[in-house]
């Protein structure tokens, strides 16, 4: 089929829905855009189909386009700008240039690339995310381009400087310390080239799962073992940060399984520029096997400890639950 309008470029019906339109132009999108697609004619047409959308995908723009080609105003796609002509003269610049903003967010690189990696530098693994709202173009036609990257904690607490492949290019991503999952990290000139040079490229970093910590804000989480002996007696305990320093952690005597001990102020940034906590859910550890010694040492205190084994009474609340449920 002649491509002599934007319906015909996106293989569409002038009576198609917004949804058909939409879904059409995903599909093209994704077989054209030319971060996936190598031909040397695929960035002109991309072009061509992201002018398409831009205007049959905006009810406001439809309608006057639609008007265009009744009276024979519409002159189809060109390479670059969409090149039909208004009637309707003020108002109206005679041609439009694609700048993404009907496209709903992520739409188009969050389809293209989804959780892909487009290389891997020193641990870090860059996927193509979506884009800024009203932050502009994409795909080579001028706007922000936001992106994400993966990191380790250990990355994100220390901070520094990292390079990446993103389209194609050596890109360097200068990570703030202490940086919490989500953290928003702006790349002056490494977006898409357009009109008025190149725009900043956004990085969105994205902490992996930790094999110590949970990330939860800008605290981070984790399991503190303890001895049955310093569950009693009390004691310190040695615990590693992100960063390779470590913290003593005083024990409190009588601590029970649950109990959470808090070392202030050594976690990631919250979004209010303070640092977290770093919390610590006791466990009282249990050993599977002692040496003699050990078994020695356990029986003599069984043998002068008062306390028996046995079922725990319920508290008054409980027992209130339990007759209302009944």
């Amino acid at each position: 089929m002649a491509e002599s309008d934007f319906y015909s470029v996106l293989g569409v019906s002038k009576d198609a829905s917004k949804q058909e339109i939409k879904k059409a132009y995903q599909k093209l999108a994704k077989q054209w855009h030319p971060d996936v697609n190598k031909d040397s004619k695929a960035e002109e047409r991309f072009k061509k189909i992201a002018e398409a959308y831009e205007t049959l995908g905006n009810e406001e723009k439809r309608k006057a386009y639609d008007e265009a080609l009744k009276y024979g105003f519409g002159r189809g796609p060109s390479g670059g700008e969409a090149s039909w002509e208004s009637p309707f003269g003020e108002g109206w610049s005679g041609s439009y240039s694609f700048s993404g903003a009907d496209i709903p967010d992520g739409d188009l690189f969050e389809m293209l690339f989804g959780g892909r990696g487009g290389a891997e530098r020193g641990s870090f693994d860059f996927f193509s995310g979506g884009r800024r709202p009203g932050a502009g173009g994409m795909g080579g036609m001028g706007g922000m381009m936001e992106a994400q990257l993966d990191v380790t904690l250990e990355q994100a607490y220390k901070g520094g400087s990292v390079s990446v492949q993103a389209g194609g290019r050596t890109v360097t991503v200068n990570i703030p310390p202490r940086s919490g999952d989500g953290t928003v990290v702006s790349v002056p000139g490494s977006g898409e080239r357009g009109r008025q040079g190149e725009a900043d490229m956004l990085i969105v970093l994205h902490i992996r799962a930790h094999d110590t910590y949970e990330v939860s804000g800008g605290d981070l989480r984790g399991i503190l073992q303890i001895a049955p002996w310093q569950a009693v007696l009390g004691g310190g305990a040695k615990v590693s940060l992100p960063d390779g320093s470590a913290v003593k952690l005083k024990v409190p005597a009588g601590i029970r399984s649950g109990k959470t001990l808090r070392i202030p102020g050594k976690g990631l940034k919250r979004e209010n520029g303070a640092n977290g906590d770093v919390l610590l859910d006791i466990e009282i550890n249990v050993p599977e096997s002692v040496s003699e010694a050990e078994k020695q040492l356990y029986q003599q205190l069984e043998h002068s400890s008062s306390f028996q084994a046995g079922a725990k009474k319920r508290g008054a609340e409980a027992k209130r639950r339990g007759t209302a449920a009944g």
